[in-house]
């Protein structure tokens, strides 16, 4: 064989590899990258401020969102509730807060003039202030469904606004995450399941990095303003699974989208909890792992949320 031969099937050979080279994502580097939005973070300013919600229903169920992303559910058996839910994690600047309320029948098809929610607005000035009540709470909004006693309806909706001021701006999902309505329907569940599949291996042998899981769950602690100590706290209890938990398997789930089809879940079908959930064997207590995932719109690869 001629060197010439010898030489044009190395430059070949050598183009080949440079090409797959610059093709190659390195999807940690990736996630790296993102997760480093939230490292060292520094506050806008001092205030450390917490919004809720007090909601009070009553022979109905319902959903609730705040920016286009999930605050709070109930599909439980008793015909009356009352809770308190946290909105912070959802509020990712200051200014105008979506939020949008939906009620459906607890029984049969249409909602009844027994059904009733009302909700309350809390603000509070200092949430890390808990020796003081956060500060006292100031009530920015109430309101009370409608009576139905002539209407049969199938669901009621509100959709409102409210006016926010924190000390942080996240803007990840703006930045990197891709419109998932634009993906076929079977292509995207099928991609988002396998993630589950993946999260659910991890939990059930024990397999996820601590500070992989810290690196991620330092978006949401910003947004609540914790210590070191209890971010610590949380990622070791989403660590442990003892003994005594039998994982429940990943069925009869449905998938939802949040945030302008940013983020996706997977929710089971019957009372809108996680499709990744555990039960006890000794008393039957049953637990949850919520799991929401974004795909960057630039690599393709699927993210923690």
């Amino acid at each position: 064989m001629s060197s010439k031969i010898i030489f044009s099937l190395f430059s070949i050979l050598l183009l080949v590899l440079v090409a797959n080279g610059q093709d190659k994502v390195d999807y940690d580097q990736v996630d790296i990258e993102i997760t480093n939005h939230f490292k060292d973070y520094e506050y806008l300013n001092k205030k450390r401020p917490g919004y809720y919600l007090q909601v009070n229903n009553q022979n109905c169920y319902y959903e609730i969102e705040t920016n286009e992303l999930a605050s709070a559910e109930y599909y439980g058996e008793f015909p009356s509730y009352s809770v308190v839910i946290p909105l912070n994690l959802q509020i990712l600047n200051s200014g105008s807060q979506k939020l949008s309320i939906k009620i459906f029948p607890f029984k049969g098809d249409t909602l009844t003039n027994r059904a009733g929610l009302d909700v309350t607005l809390l603000y509070y000035p200092d949430i890390t202030d808990l020796e003081n009540n956060f500060g006292g709470s100031t009530i920015l909004w109430k309101w009370e469904m409608p009576k139905t006693e002539t209407l049969k309806l199938p669901y009621f909706e509100l959709d409102t606004v409210f006016e926010a001021e924190v000390p942080y701006d996240i803007n990840v999902l703006d930045d990197y995450a891709e419109d998932l309505s634009n993906m076929e329907k079977e292509i995207l569940l099928k991609e988002v399941l396998t993630e589950f599949i993946k999260k659910r291996e991890k939990i059930i042998n024990r397999t996820e990095d601590k500070s992989y899981l810290i690196s991620h769950l330092k978006r949401a602690m910003i947004q609540i303003y914790p210590d070191d100590d209890l971010m610590n706290e949380v990622a070791e209890d989403m660590l442990t699974f003892s003994k005594d938990k039998e994982a429940q398997p990943l069925e009869n789930f449905e998938m939802r989208l949040y945030y302008n089809s940013r983020i996706a879940t997977l929710i089971k079908r019957d009372d809108k909890e996680p499709a990744i959930w555990f039960k006890r064997n000794a008393n039957g207590a049953r637990s949850w792992q919520p799991y929401y995932i974004f795909k960057n719109k630039e690599t393709g690869t699927w993210h923690m949320w």
